[in-house]
C-alpha cells in the first residue's frame, strides 16, 4: 500500500441493477495492468469522449497515469469482481492546480459498464472527495457530440458553456467559496 493511500476515499457504491461496485484510490503499483486493460479495451467512440480525439492506449501513458500522490494527482476506480479477479470498469481523476486551487477532472466508464448510473454515482463520489481535498474548483472540457456526459455533469450542478474557439463545452463546478 502507497505510504500516504487515503483509505478515507474507499467506497461502495451500487448500480441502478443491483452491482455492487467498490470504489477505491488509485494503486501506482498495484494497479498498472488493470488500467492498461481497461483503457486498451474502450470503443473508439468511448476513447474518444475520454480524450476528445482518438488517443491509442500505450503502457507507457498508463504508467503517467497511474502516478498518483494523492494530493494534486488524484485517482478513483470502480472495481469488480469477475471469475476471481478485480476489474477495473471505470477510472475518474482529477489534477489539481496548486496556483489557483482549480482542478481539471476526467472520467470514462468502460463500455461494459455504461448506462447503469456508474458515471454519475463516480463523478458525483470525485466531486466530494475534491472538495474534501479542498479544490477551489472543479473543471472539464467536453465533446459536444457527448450529450450524455453534459446532462450528467448537469445534474451535479456545474455550468457549461460552449467555448468556440476550441469547439468544446467547458464544465465549471465551484467546490470553496470565494472571498472578494
Amino acid at each position: 500500500m502507497p505510504r500516504n493511500y487515503p483509505a478515507q476515499f474507499e467506497t461502495t457504491i451500487k448500480l441502478r441493477d443491483g452491482t455492487e461496485v467498490f470504489v477505491r484510490p488509485l494503486k501506482p503499483d498495484a494497479d498498472k495492468d488493470k488500467l492498461y486493460e481497461m483503457y486498451s479495451t474502450l470503443s473508439r467512440e468511448t476513447n474518444y469522449y475520454r480524450f476528445l480525439n482518438y488517443k491509442p492506449v500505450t503502457r507507457w501513458i498508463v504508467e503517467r497515469w497511474a502516478d498518483v500522490n494523492y494530493e494534486d494527482k488524484m485517482a478513483l476506480l470502480a472495481i469488480v469482481e469477475e471469475d476471481g479477479e478485480e476489474r477495473i470498469i471505470a477510472d475518474s481523476r482529477f489534477y489539481v492546480d496548486k496556483t489557483t486551487g482549480e482542478a481539471e477532472i476526467a472520467i470514462v466508464v468502460h463500455d461494459d459498464y455504461q448506462n447503469r448510473g456508474l458515471g454519475t454515482k463516480l463523478l458525483a463520489y470525485t466531486i466530494e472527495a475534491a472538495r474534501k481535498m479542498g479544490v477551489k474548483r472543479l473543471y472539464a472540457f467536453l465533446s459536444p457530440t457527448n450529450r450524455r456526459i453534459i446532462r450528467v455533469v448537469k445534474k451535479l450542478g456545474f455550468t457549461v458553456k460552449w467555448v468556440s474557439e476550441i469547439g468544446e463545452y467547458r464544465a465549471d463546478l465551484p467546490l470553496q467559496e470565494t472571498r472578494t
